[in-house]
């Protein structure tokens, strides 16, 4: 597979540290990143990689990693080591040059990238020790005199204000979305089913009634603590407190971002007093989150009591009605069953469903043209259209007519006919190159000139040094064609054809079958 372009650093900005993520050959990428990740920015050559690829069961030529270092390191994940020791020699000062390592962009990124793609199915749990210390946070930030407290004890204080609220408002925010989405699933399996069933419903109550518990006292402590916020803001702005951010604004310095400390500006007062406080008519998110919860909930139980039926004794049977539903299609002549009698169709249908002796039933479908005669066996009839409402949901109530099934078989048959035809043309391709022979002024197809193109840049980017030193001969297989590569010295090899001339200097080209 051919490497990724290197894009410039500069087209993408920091959108690029993600770039690693969506190419084709990004497992290969995110082992690399993984090997770097969590090192405190330990240097490692391609060498090391290479090493530590194989214990992801990835085994790459050293051409290949060194390829992908580099490009991780034009999108910004990983930088150059800038220290080469004492170098005794050439060869050594850049094999210690060649040394990488990950940016801090590039850390966090690769944080962000597990933790998605490694908890994004898990159920996280929603920890109401967090309000219980935003509480406690706040009663302790209330305790003190604003105007006479040292500036580095204040920011300690709203800093243990903010955090508890900052991964609370991220555990509620993605377990409520989790739920909105499981409201609306149809597929559930026993265990998620009893999941729901037997622990969600319970769970997310007594979440609801600690958090309500919880959030009340919290709300008090930040009214009473409203008329105080412009004072913390005007001393988290100034002085120790204000931290590296203030600083920076401190010196005039400009064209560096540094984060501010929580709760150094009004807005971020406000956004914490809409978690907890109602504002006229409109409530808090607390209540809001609570609210959608509960609807959510209820939806889940409604779904959840028509799929199972628990309680009543009338459990659901679409699963024993699927493995029927296969056994029809699987058994589509008649066959001998374990105890040496034999099994038709027929005989499936008067065991499922006690159709002795079996009559025969038709009307005029409005998907067929001709009307099926009544006398006319199932097994031979046109394929009737059951309607979505009945095939997904088991509702026999007319909701529409059934859309008709498209006959897609003339697109198919084009589809393949373009694969055959473009297969072909292939084919002639490099049995044009493989019967041309020489290539000194040697006249070719377009389609020719285009392969021949392919064939001799993948050929020179394969192998480039071999310790260090150029290689004079490279060689390359790509499907069905060898191609080698000769660096001879006044060579000159002039390729014609209507689109162009390809003249190779210092070259010397050929190309045949590979072996089998």
């Amino acid at each position: 597979m051919a490497d990724p372009v290197v894009v410039p650093e500069s087209d993408g900005g920091p959108r690029l540290l993600f770039r690693y993520i969506t190419v084709g050959e990004w497992r290969d990428y995110r082992a690399i990143m993984a090997s770097f990740a969590g090192t405190f920015f330990a240097e490692f050559t391609p060498e090391d990689v290479q090493q530590r690829l194989r214990a992801y069961d990835i085994d790459l030529d050293l051409v290949l990693v060194s390829s992908r270092l580099e490009s991780l390191r034009a999108w910004g994940n990983l930088t150059v080591s800038s220290s080469v020791g004492s170098p005794v020699s050439l060869d050594d000062y850049y094999r210690r040059r060649n040394r990488y390592l990950i940016t801090r962009a590039g850390q966090e990124v690769a944080d962000v990238v597990e933790g998605v793609l490694t908890t994004v199915d898990e159920v996280r749990d929603v920890s109401t020790g967090r309000l219980r210390a935003l509480r406690d946070a706040l009663a302790a930030l209330r305790g003190l005199d604003v105007s006479t407290t040292e500036g580095t004890v204040l920011a300690d204080a709203v800093r243990a204000v903010f955090d508890p609220h900052a991964t609370f408002t991220l555990e509620i925010t993605q377990f409520f979305a989790a739920i909105n989405q499981w409201q609306s699933r149809y597929d559930l399996t026993p265990d998620e089913l009893r999941f729901f069933a037997e622990v969600l419903v319970g769970y997310v109550s007594e979440r609801l009634d600690e958090i309500e518990r919880t959030s009340r006292p919290i709300g008090r402590h930040l009214a009473e603590l409203q008329p105080l916020v412009g004072g913390i803001v005007s001393r988290l702005a100034t002085g120790s407190a204000a931290g590296l951010a203030g600083r920076i604004e401190q010196a005039g310095i400009t064209g560096i971002s540094a984060s501010r400390v929580p709760g150094s500006t009004l807005d971020d007062w406000a956004n914490l007093a809409a978690w907890f406080v109602a504002s006229g008519r409109t409530p808090s998110r607390i209540e809001r989150l609570g609210q959608e919860a509960v609807a959510a909930i209820r939806t889940l139980t409604i779904n959840l009591t028509r799929l199972s039926r628990v309680g009543i004794g009338a459990s659901s049977r679409r699963a024993e009605f699927v493995r029927l539903a296969g056994l029809f299609d699987t058994l589509g002549s008649p066959a001998t069953g374990p105890d040496g009698r034999t099994v038709s169709p027929h005989r499936l249908a008067a065991a499922a469903f006690a159709m002795f002796p079996a009559r025969h039933f038709g009307m005029a479908a409005e998907d067929v043209d001709d009307p099926v005669a009544s006398s006319t066996p199932w097994a031979n009839a046109p394929r009737a259209l059951v309607p979505v409402s009945l095939r997904e949901r088991g509702k026999t109530s007319a909701l529409g007519k059934a859309t008709p099934l498209r006959d897609r078989r003339q697109e198919q048959q084009m589809v393949r006919l373009q694969r055959e035809a473009q297969r072909a043309d292939e084919q002639a391709v490099e049995l044009e190159l493989a019967l041309l022979g020489s290539f000194s002024h040697a006249v070719v197809s377009v389609a020719a000139l285009r392969r021949l193109q392919q064939l001799i840049g993948r050929t020179c980017q394969r192998i480039r040094f071999d310790d260090g030193v150029p290689v004079a001969a490279r060689e390359w297989t790509d499907g069905s064609l060898r191609c080698m590569v000769t660096r001879a010295a006044g060579a000159r090899t002039t390729i014609a054809s209507p689109d162009g001339i390809l003249t190779l200097h210092d070259l010397q080209l050929s190309i045949d079958r590979a072996p089998a």
